[in-house]
């Protein structure tokens, strides 16, 4: 009896340890965007099990602290709107990440958004800003304060600041 539960017990630790990995998390990166413009970003995201939390962080390239905006499922991949950047951001760094409901979890690379005048950036991954929808910001340090960096454009944006 022994031996024939053992083949079985196998392949339920198996299916178990592969029902167990982080989520996986596919983005193309976008090239450039476009400045006072909201920012579309899109990324398939699976999980053996369930996705419980999606979010890409961002920020201007130098600053200290990301922020985030959560990413909703639009029945093909999750996608999240960032705020528009001014032209003086000049780059904005990014990466997504995702949380299974076995709390792994799995993030991207970071990418780098180059912030180019319409025409120079062909193809931006923007919003039309009546179009869009009400962008919420998160705040991932105390430090951050009670506001969005000022290289991003604030109308249509609430921040939520650490307590």
């Amino acid at each position: 009896m022994r031996q024939t539960l053992a083949p079985a017990l196998v392949l339920l630790t198996a299916a178990l340890a592969a029902a167990d990995d982080p989520p996986a998390v596919d983005h193309q990166p976008a090239l450039c965007t476009v400045p006072e413009k909201p920012i579309s970003l899109c990324a398939a995201i699976s999980d053996d099990s369930n996705v419980a939390v999606a979010r890409i962080y961002f920020r201007r390239a130098g600053e200290e602290y990301y922020s985030f905006v959560p990413m909703t499922f639009t029945g093909v991949s999750y996608c999240g709107t960032l705020p528009a950047p001014h032209e003086r951001a000049k780059t904005i760094e990014y990466y997504v990440n995702a949380v299974d409901d076995a709390y792994q979890a799995q993030r991207t690379s970071t990418f780098r958004l180059p912030v180019q005048p319409e025409g120079v950036c062909e193809f931006p991954p923007v919003v039309d800003p009546a179009k869009a929808p009400a962008i919420k910001v998160y705040a991932t340090n105390r430090k951050q304060g009670k506001k969005l960096d000022d290289a991003f454009v604030t109308t249509g944006v609430t921040f939520v600041a650490l307590p």
